[in-house]
């Protein structure tokens, strides 16, 4: 697919004024100025939410996932692939965040072994742009829930100031994410409940050994790939990366009566560390954890080499 994502250049939406420009041959398909990101615009629905009890595609639910529930959901729009390297990169020397602001997003603390694996650098110039040999079309990752929440606010026209309170954020509720990656009826993954392959997205076939790894050599592919394919179109809704929702995350939180309300998102978000949902798998675990309806957590200030958003 086309990479539409700026990675250069001034933000185009503050000198017009206009956030999104329709795509005239993609009905439903809107282009954000802010970053060049192609947004899918989702129709109302009532979907069913989490897992059944049955095994699909050899995997079964874990209690978590259940039980299954329906949303009324209203429309919403939600990007078609995750935010890339060169896009956050192009974000960081538009906002010019603080030190102190840049080590909540996405910079590790000098005591952190995995800095090598940072994917951006300042120059001397004192401007972001990806290390050497990683590409600009790869995934953002070692990204914190404050640093996608920050990079949503302001590709969606508001202050990224807030971006510590859910409260205000685009990022995709766990409800939307979910429905986002297949519809409104329950199946193991986009595509349906067939078995995965590796011509359908990236995770971990097994018999791989991350021990060694480089920062070049790490797993992901770009975000335009066409892998993880839902029914809407949307990229990279299974596999690649683990993506960031808006929820806190409470494994319970699918028993509960708030979680079948119209548009329902676990907002108990009064702690700072209060764990965030994250949603879809990765290059570096195995494809049942790339399910539609698989959910876990992490703090909202962890940063992982195989977690970005959208």
């Amino acid at each position: 697919a086309e990479f539409t994502q700026l990675t250069a250049g001034a933000d185009e939406a503050l000198k017009s004024g206009v956030l999104y420009d329709a795509a005239p041959a993609s009905p439903g398909r809107f282009r954000r100025r802010t970053d060049g990101m192609q947004c899918a615009l989702l129709p109302a629905a009532t979907a069913w939410i989490g897992a059944d009890t049955v095994a699909r595609s050899g995997c079964r639910p874990l209690e978590c996932e259940q039980p299954c529930h329906e949303v009324r959901l209203g429309e919403f729009l939600i990007d078609v692939e995750p935010v890339s390297v060169g896009a956050y990169a192009r974000f960081l020397n538009l906002t010019a965040p603080t030190q102190d602001v840049l080590l909540d997003w996405c910079l590790l603390p000098d005591c952190d072994e995995r800095q090598c694996f940072q994917p951006l650098q300042l120059s001397d110039a004192g401007v972001w742009a990806p290390k050497p040999g990683v590409p600009e079309r790869w995934p953002m990752f070692l990204v914190s829930w404050y640093g996608a929440n920050a990079y949503s606010l302001w590709a969606n026209g508001h202050d990224w100031l807030g971006y510590r309170d859910a409260r205000s954020s685009f990022l995709p509720t766990e409800a939307q994410w979910e429905y986002a990656a297949r519809g409104t009826s329950v199946k193991a993954f986009p595509w349906g409940d067939a078995p995965a392959d590796p011509g359908l997205l990236q995770v971990s076939w097994g018999g791989e050994n991350h021990e060694g790894v480089t920062l070049e050599s790490l797993g992901f592919v770009d975000v335009n790939v066409e892998m993880g394919v839902s029914e809407f179109g949307l990229r990279h809704m299974a596999g690649n990366v683990w993506q960031w929702c808006r929820d806190a995350y409470d494994p319970k939180y699918y028993s509960s009566a708030e979680a079948s309300m119209p548009d329902a998102w676990n907002d108990d978000s009064a702690d700072d560390d209060y764990l965030r949902s994250e949603r879809g798998g990765s290059w570096v675990g195995p494809a049942c954890l790339a399910r539609t309806s698989y959910r876990r957590g992490r703090t909202a200030i962890a940063k992982g080499r195989c977690l970005g958003f959208r």
